[in-house]
């Protein structure tokens, strides 16, 4: 391979899709993977708002491998939604394997609704599956006026830092605030140094990542994907190393997830997942999902001005330089949002087709 270089990934070809193509695309392929109408339409949401908010690798990129996983029989739709324990304010739930982005959906539904009831409402999930866009579950506890929390474990990707084997997921986190005319905060982000789909596209465009947070299987940590991702054709592909923990900090919160999502969940950890899936011994991933009445706490209205009021300060803060200005989290993907609903959805030409044909083939064998 000639040597990657730094920098903005080359102009990859784009194309412009109306957003209602997009989810009726999505919402075909879920239907003939057996979905029911209401999982079809909660399916194409959380994929269809990755790719509105610019989160592409959550999105349209990884769609054809969640089907494939589908098709796998790793997940499924149909899956019974099984409270296992139930008290005021918690839940513990099993996904029997269901699609892990319905699977949370419903968990977080669940969660909100207890927490108007209580103040707060946790709901843990053992037995699913990848539950896509992290921010799409707070999202949903912060319509609904709430302060939203998810987080996930998975298979293992990254390396504590100071290690070089992989031990943990990526482990996303993601919080949602609600404000009121301000767009809500939400971060979201892996709790490692870079999410996988990250890494291959930036392994495919031939580009250097924006730090030295992989390591490869020497023991070296590097910024040059080329080196450790297997084949950057492949959204899930498998790596020569791992991604690390970004720095002692990043390290903490992946053991966080691993003990919330994972082992308080009864799913165990992602070091518990170092095998290859299949139908009778899938993938053992957990999710915590929390919902937090602002009314509890405070009147909301109040609450909501006062975010509003730390989204404009933030704002007014004098930026350093080399920065245009201090951007609170979530208001880019929000602007994307709202913007691509109105004129189009740009994606990679080459995930669109890879939908489409997709979409077509699942036609083909009905």
């Amino acid at each position: 391979m000639t040597e990657s270089k730094r920098g903005s990934a080359r102009n990859a070809s784009l194309t412009v899709v109306s957003a209602g193509e997009v989810d009726a695309t999505y919402q075909r392929i879920a239907r003939r993977l057996g979905a029911s109408d209401e999982e079809a339409s909660l399916f194409a949401a959380c994929y269809l708002r990755a790719d509105l908010r610019g989160l592409f690798t959550a999105g349209a990129a990884v769609v054809p491998y969640i089907a494939e996983s589908i098709r796998a029989d790793l997940m499924r739709f149909g899956a019974p939604f099984e409270i296992l324990k139930r008290m005021p304010a918690t839940a513990l739930i099993d996904g029997h394997s269901g699609v892990g982005s319905i699977v949370a959906t419903k968990a977080m539904d669940l969660a909100s609704d207890m927490a108007t009831e209580a103040g707060v409402g946790i709901a843990t999930i053992r037995n699913s599956g990848d539950f896509g866009l992290a921010s799409n579950h707070p999202l949903q506890a912060a319509a609904r006026g709430q302060i939203g929390v998810a987080m996930r474990n998975g298979t293992p990707r990254v390396a504590p830092w100071g290690g070089r084997d992989a031990f943990f997921g990526t482990n996303p986190v993601s919080v949602a605030v609600p404000a009121a005319a301000e767009p809500p905060i939400v971060i979201d982000m892996a709790s490692g140094s870079f999410s996988v789909g990250r890494t291959v596209f930036a392994a495919r465009d031939r580009i250097r990542m924006p730090s030295p947070h992989l390591v490869d299987s020497d023991g070296n940590y590097t910024d040059d994907p080329t080196g450790i991702v297997v084949d950057a054709l492949d959204r899930e592909s498998a790596l020569r190393g791992a991604l690390v923990s970004l720095g002692h900090k990043g390290y903490c919160w992946q053991l966080i997830v691993e003990v919330l999502a994972g082992v308080l969940s009864g799913a165990g950890t992602s070091n518990d997942n170092d095998f290859a899936p299949s139908a009778m011994h899938r993938w053992g991933e957990g999710t915590f999902v929390m919902a937090i009445e602002v009314d509890a706490f405070m009147p909301a209205n109040e609450f909501n001005a006062a975010v509003d009021q730390l989204a404009q300060a933030l704002r007014a803060v004098r930026p350093a330089h080399g920065f245009e200005c201090v951007r609170v989290p979530g208001e880019l993907s929000f602007a994307n949002e709202v913007e691509r609903r109105e004129h189009g959805v740009p994606l990679r030409r080459e995930d669109w087709d890879a939908v489409v044909d997709l979409a077509r083939q699942l036609d083909e064998e009905q």
